[in-house]
């Protein structure tokens, strides 16, 4: 039903989605400023940064799973989730070709 702009049929954003989304935007930041901290020593950065990236990866991989374990609530929003998701997954694979080169 909607009226005049207000719908009451919307469907609600859940905790778990924010939750998700959360943990993908922390993870991307913290590896991109990882990522320009180690350009500008020049590649020259300490085994503390090395561990600080491993750990943005495997919280990218828990929140993840949260995301794909929490996906099936139908009474909620999904797009949320789904950009967290993929925020994650772009994470992992940027960890994982960076420690390969």
């Amino acid at each position: 039903m909607n009226t005049g702009g207000i719908s009451f049929s919307e469907k609600r954003v859940s905790k778990n989605a924010l939750i998700t989304l959360g943990i993908g935007i922390f993870s991307l930041v913290g590896f991109l400023i990882l990522f320009v901290f180690s350009i500008l020593s020049g590649g020259e950065l300490s085994i503390y940064g090395g561990l600080a990236g491993c750990l943005f990866v495997l919280l990218s991989v828990f929140g993840t799973l949260w995301g794909l374990f929490s996906y099936d609530d139908i009474k909620t929003v999904q797009k949320y989730k789904i950009s967290g998701i993929s925020l994650n997954v772009i994470v992992i694979v940027l960890g994982i070709a960076i420690m390969m080169i």
